[in-house]
């Protein structure tokens, strides 16, 4: 450890810190690193809001590493085991929450934060992660008791385990809360309040990029001559675009509409758009002409950043077409996005898939960052996790995610949808985003690979079958047959991993689908196959 301003607050050390448990020592050394860059802000007299992004952050993985080691102890059988050391375990991490979230609080309320709470804070950690009694004896217990072919599946035993333990409340007051009627011109949230960062988007993708530069934000597994951008060229290349579009006599407010299928240059423009103080307005590549001319004329678009196909009638309705493939640059300087209001309006969207043209709705700054709050709160990922986009970018269900990506310092990889089945083994998701359509084609391609099988591992699967049933039941919360569970377990010995892995889901974390219409069979198939699956939902105002 070191206590001064020379190196590293907290510095990682095998010897002293490892569990052997991967997993764990890598959540470990994110809370390392969380400490170092507050105590490197705090030294530097970085400003309130980056200290409290840093803080925010901090508690929030604190719960999700702390609930996932908890899961981890109740699955291996530790927990039963050595009971009086599991309960010691769960009292100790409740504790140390509750003191990063009183110390978030404390900054919140304008206190300043001294090197000797910083100093306590890291004592805990060394403590509690290097301690006999603590975190090295369930690394005792899984290198001494655990059989070799034991497989840790997070999510599993409880789900929403964060909001249940530290907020039981929150459990009746959304059963109280089920009412449509949501007004977004309020500071008024269904559920928790929501620590939203200050600031428009503009300045929440600056701190984000320049406090990860290094690091991976995108990969392109659709282009053979680049597979992956970093922050900072993300960072530079948005600045550039930003300021070749002012060049173009745009100004903060105008509608800029944006005619392409998900790539990285979409979220170019996207970004560039938020730097700017433009209002992006996606107009999705699969509305026909004339839905698409009512979007640009509702949403009074002013310029239009398009692909080559872009049909002649949508050419001559607005002032001026930029293709996506050229896109303008300049020298940044002063953009104006940085000065724009929480309540501007930063986008303007619109519905996918109704046959009447659909009313537009226009999104804030506040809005979008609320969404990825929310996000990070019900959803929490590790630094590093890979999720998908391959749903129009008009939906703004796969934007949000990409920011929420980028938010927990992890990348977003663009794929195409016709090819998945080649493009996941290659990209390995944390997180998958998609639609029924999606999940009913992998569903099916699943199947077929296990119709291929043969021998004891055709009988375990069942075609399918084995899965399906034991997911149904899951779902039901009820326990399956003795029958049922031995040909769960046996293929999960010897079927599933594989295949998971041979698909590219077998480092899924999170896959949502939309509410629309999904068949039972899909959704207990991933169930009971290990894919966690959940839906997201949406609200109209």
């Amino acid at each position: 450890m070191s206590s001064g301003t020379e190196g590293k607050f907290i510095e990682w050390d095998d010897e002293r810190y490892s569990t052997d448990i991967d997993r764990f020592d890598e959540q470990h050394q994110q809370l390392f690193g969380l400490l170092n860059e507050l105590h490197v802000a705090m030294n530097r007299g970085e400003s309130d809001d980056e200290i409290r992004r840093i803080l925010v952050e901090l508690e929030r993985y604190t719960e999700y590493h702390f609930g996932d080691e908890e899961e981890f102890m109740q699955d291996c059988g530790f927990s039963m085991d050595c009971a009086d050391c599991f309960y010691n375990h769960k009292e100790k991490h409740a504790e140390f929450a509750e003191k990063v979230t009183e110390l978030r609080k404390k900054h919140q309320a304008g206190e300043y934060i001294t090197m000797e709470v910083l100093m306590f804070v890291r004592d805990w950690l060394d403590s509690h992660i290097a301690g006999l009694n603590q975190d090295q004896n369930y690394s005792d217990y899984y290198e001494e008791e655990i059989p070799d072919d034991y497989e840790y599946s997070p999510g599993k035993l409880k789900k929403d385990r964060e909001v249940e333990a530290a907020h039981p409340e929150a459990l009746q007051e959304d059963a109280s809360m089920r009412s449509d009627d949501v007004s977004l011109a309020t500071d008024i949230y269904g559920g928790e309040s929501v620590s939203i960062p200050d600031g428009p988007m503009a300045s929440w993708f600056e701190i984000t990029t320049k406090s990860h530069s290094d690091r991976t934000a995108v990969q392109l597994p659709n282009q053979e001559e680049t597979d992956a951008q970093s922050f900072g060229q993300f960072r530079e290349r948005a600045r550039e675009v930003a300021a070749g579009l002012l060049e173009q006599g745009l100004g903060p407010g105008d509608r800029v509409g944006i005619y392409a299928e998900p790539s990285y240059k979409w979220s170019v423009v996207d970004m560039a758009c938020h730097l700017a103080g433009l209002v992006s307005v996606p107009v999705s590549t699969l509305y026909s002409e004339g839905r698409a001319l009512h979007v640009i004329d509702d949403a009074g678009v002013d310029l239009l950043i398009a692909e080559p196909k872009l049909p002649v009638v949508l050419e001559r309705r607005v002032d001026g077409v930029i293709p996506i493939e050229n896109l303008p640059s300049a020298e940044p300087d002063n953009l104006p996005g940085f000065d724009r209001k929480e309540s501007n309006v930063a986008t303007i969207v619109y519905k996918l898939g109704t046959e009447k043209h659909p009313r537009g709705c226009a999104l804030t700054n506040r809005n979008l960052l609320a969404a990825v709050q929310m996000l990070s709160e019900r959803l929490p990922l590790a630094a590093g996790s890979v999720g998908t986009c391959f749903l129009p970018m008009a939906h703004i269900y796969q934007r949000v995610l990409a920011y929420y990506l980028w938010h927990a310092r992890g990348s977003v990889a663009y794929m195409n949808p016709d090819v998945l089945d080649e493009q996941l083994p290659a990209v390995r998701p944390d997180v998958m985003a998609g639609v029924p359509q999606a999940y009913n084609r992998l569903y099916e391609d699943i199947c077929d690979r296990m119709a291929e099988l043969s021998g004891t591992k055709k009988l375990f699967a069942n075609d399918g079958d084995v899965p399906r049933a034991y997911g149904k039941q899951m779902r039901a919360g009820k326990s399956a047959s003795v029958g049922l569970s031995l040909k769960q377990r046996m293929a999960e010995r010897t079927v599933f991993p594989s295949i998971r892995e041979e698909f590219g889901l077998d480092e899924l974390d999170y896959a949502l689908t939309g509410t629309n219409s999904i068949d039972d069979d899909v959704i207990h198939f991933f169930w009971g196959w290990g894919s966690p699956f959940g839906r997201y939902t949406s609200r109209r105002s």
